[in-house]
């Protein structure tokens, strides 16, 4: 077996929205499993979508106009919508950024550009419960979001591992409230 999820999985998000990372796109480009199983999910009635950041990371390492087109294909065959002018809507959620930052230390200094998108993304649609799936799991802290699935994918004898993010409405409060006396 190449690839370990939940058995019901999409069933289980046949109504839910997944912000997909770089990171999913490149399995499923690796992966037939993987990429059957985000099929699914959309069969299913999930719905996805990204940012363009994402798209870009995606994208950046083809080196020919017709492997670009392919990668860019590639995102609309999965029915994955781009949402447009996420930096606007950050400035409107400023205080999950600050929260999200202070999450960091000198170990882990801080996120990608695009995963703290993502993850902004997830705080400005959380009266829609959006996921992030991602396998950049350092940039997703579990002081505000709960990992409510892990998905292993054996990519050429190596083991990779996506995983489902939920936006923690009472983790953030608590990390609002510490903030607040600071």
């Amino acid at each position: 077996m190449k690839l370990q999820y939940t058995a019901t999985l999409p069933t289980d998000l046949s109504t839910r929205y997944i912000l997909v990372d770089s990171t999913a796109l490149i399995h499923a480009a690796y992966s037939d499993e993987f990429l059957k199983l985000l099929t699914d999910i959309v069969g299913a009635g999930c719905t996805l979508f990204t940012i363009p950041s994402v798209v870009y990371e995606y994208s950046r390492s083809a080196d020919t106009p017709a492997k670009l087109k392919q990668r860019l294909e590639f995102i609309k065959e999965l029915k994955i919508a781009v949402l447009n002018r996420v930096e606007e809507e950050i400035e409107k959620h400023s205080i999950f950024l600050v929260a999200y930052n202070r999450t960091f230390n000198k170990r882990n200094p801080g996120p990608s550009y695009t995963d703290s998108l993502l993850c902004a993304m997830a705080y400005r649609f959380k009266h829609m419960q959006p996921l992030i799936l991602s396998a950049n799991h350092k940039d997703i802290p579990q002081s505000i979001f709960d990992r409510t699935e892990l998905i292993t994918i054996d990519i050429s004898g190596g083991l990779q591992n996506e995983a489902l993010y939920e936006f923690s409405e009472s983790k953030f409060s608590k990390l609002l409230e510490e903030l607040e006396k600071t």
